[in-house]
């Protein structure tokens, strides 16, 4: 980062203030007033905010991006200098006098970024972990974000502002306090994703807009930008640094809410105005999803790290354990003793992956040597067999904590199976070739999917550690993407034979077992190991490469090709 794309983006983040203070030293009639850039800049940005995900993912590979970015580097380079020429030779219509700033004003401008910064990760952290894990949503919080800047300092942005900041504390008042409750079903999620949004907008607008209506004269220009970009990377630093490491629940969006109901008071001067909306909105959050909240983190155990945050609860008639990454279930066990050792939901023995680990033993011998990439609660531990030799590959040191405390899958049944922490992507590479028999491949943290440990080259380093007879397990259920014609498609350019399993609740699962729907492909470079793993049984169903069908390498990988929506 330091040395190759970390100076360059930060000599094309200063652009904005740079043309400001030069346009206000030049001749033109508005150069007294040059903060209509700002909203230009920020649109801008915003453009290419969605043309990236939109136009230049899916029709360009990383090289054309990369001769692309260079070029547009040139090019902006060259703008620059004949914008400092012109501004150079240009008499300035309106003398700039001195502004001395205050450190009232100073701290004010860094506060108001530093709030709106913060909700917009705060947000964006709420939204994609504790309500919907929906691929691409992360771009509505930071479209909804840039948009702010735009419309605040547009020429209607002062009408705007005001209605704004007239309508915060309801908002806040009304959203605030139901964003944070527990147990939340489907329909009333997307209802509260788009409350959040809305509320979003609305409070990034009137701090914003705020800013906007209290900027200095052109000649403090540079130190006005200066503070909010010290409240901007504050408020990020406070989410995605100090947040993870001092709360178990994203528990910085309450308090930024708070904080933005502070700062941005009914009308009036009055300090009484100035805290009533934060402390209704305190009353609120208590009275509705705070005191949910409040009972649930009593109630579960709430473990966060860098890469989210997981809940590990008992179900209320006590029989059942649950592992939940946000949104999305990650593992369950059951709490009476007969049935704590039976794989349950995406791993049943009806499932795929079931079925495959079953058939171990007849396909490769009782010292098969098995990998597991993502351990989750360590549940696919429970097909182990003596003599086999087990090795877990898991990112998250938390998950690895969680397993071996919470759970007892791992201490029953594997309690020698090595674990490998980090990227599997890396920590594969560093094995050595041909030391598996199978590999099950289940990385993906929620509906979003890691796309490098679905490319071309991750493929090959799967195929690596692979036997030339082994056999790789890869878990496809998805709710938003159909990733059946990419894993087809990836099969037929690497020379693999594939099939499928689609498993759906209450086939085979057994009367005591909690099961879920769950899609899992097989892939060999032995058609021979491929037909003795159906011949073992199951419905297992060819695999056919779609024409249009995408392979993802980590030059070219886009989503939207396979999105779709599927609620079951």
């Amino acid at each position: 980062m330091a040395a190759s794309i970390g100076p360059v983006f930060f000599v094309v983040s200063a652009q904005a203030p740079l043309m400001q203070a030069w346009f206000a030293r030049t001749g033109d009639p508005d150069a007294g007033n040059p903060y209509f850039l700002y909203a230009a800049s920020n649109l801008g940005s915003f453009a290419a905010l969605i043309a990236y995900p939109l136009l230049v993912e899916p029709l360009a590979g990383l090289p054309a991006q990369r001769w692309g970015w260079s070029a547009g580097f040139v090019l902006l380079a060259g703008l620059v200098l004949w914008c400092g020429l012109r501004a150079r030779g240009e008499a300035a219509v309106v003398a700039i006098q001195a502004y001395p700033t205050s450190w009232r004003e100073r701290l004010r401008w860094a506060g108001l970024a530093a709030v709106a910064s913060g909700l917009l990760l705060s947000t964006t952290t709420l939204l994609t972990t504790d309500l919907m894990a929906m691929p691409l949503l992360w771009v509505v919080p930071l479209a909804i974000y840039l948009l702010s800047f735009v419309i605040g300092f547009s020429e209607a942005g002062p009408r705007i502002t005001a209605l704004a900041v007239r309508l915060s504390p309801w908002l806040l008042l009304l959203v605030g306090g139901p964003m944070f409750m527990a147990g939340k079903e489907a329909g009333f999620s997307v209802a509260l994703a788009l409350a959040g949004l809305i509320l979003l907008l609305v409070v990034t607008l009137a701090l914003h807009g705020t800013l906007a209506t209290e900027r200095p004269p052109a000649a403090g220009l540079t130190s006005f930008y200066l503070w909010l970009s010290v409240g901007g990377a504050v408020g990020g630093l406070f989410c995605a640094l100090l947040a993870p490491m001092l709360f178990s629940w994203p528990w910085e969006h309450p308090l930024l809410l708070l904080a933005a109901a502070l700062l941005l008071p009914w009308p009036g001067t009055s300090p009484l105005r100035r805290l009533g909306p934060a402390l209704l909105l305190l009353v609120v959050m208590a009275a509705t999803g705070g005191l949910d909240r409040v009972r649930a983190v009593r109630a579960r155990v709430h473990v966060r790290s860098f890469f989210g945050v997981y809940s590990v609860y008992d179900g209320r008639d006590g029989t059942l354990r649950y592992l939940r990454h946000g949104t999305t279930a990650h593992g369950l066990q059951s709490l009476v003793p007969a049935l704590a050792r039976e794989p349950m939901t995406y791993y049943v023995p009806g499932s795929g992956v079931g079925r495959a680990m079953l058939a171990v033993p007849a396909l490769f011998g009782p010292d098969a040597r098995i990998g597991v990439v993502g351990l989750g609660a360590g549940t696919l531990a429970c097909y182990a067999k003596p003599g086999q030799r087990w090795t877990m590959f898991e990112i998250d040191p938390a998950v690895v904590a969680i397993a071996r405390r919470d759970f007892t899958y791992l201490a029953n049944c594997a309690p020698d199976a090595r674990m490998v922490v980090g990227d599997a992507r890396l920590t594969l590479q560093g094995e050595a070739p041909a030391s598996l028999d199978l590999l099950a491949v289940d990385a993906f943290s929620s509906d979003s999917i890691p796309l490098h440990m679905m490319t071309r080259e991750a493929l090959g380093v799967y195929g690596r550690m692979l036997d030339r007879d082994g056999l790789l397990l890869i878990h496809i259920t998805n709710r938003f993407l159909d990733l059946e014609p990419v894993v087809a498609a990836l099969a037929a350019d690497g020379g693999w034979q594939v099939r499928v399993l689609r498993f759906r609740p209450g086939e085979t699962s057994g009367p005591a077992l909690v099961s879920a729907r769950s899609t899992w492909v097989a892939l060999s470079r032995n058609p021979a190991r491929l037909a003795a793993l159906t011949a073992a049984g199951g419905p297992w169903a060819a695999l056919p490469a779609g024409d249009d069908a995408p392979v993802w390498s980590d030059d070219f990988a886009s989503v939207l090709p396979v999105l779709r929506w599927r609620r079951d």
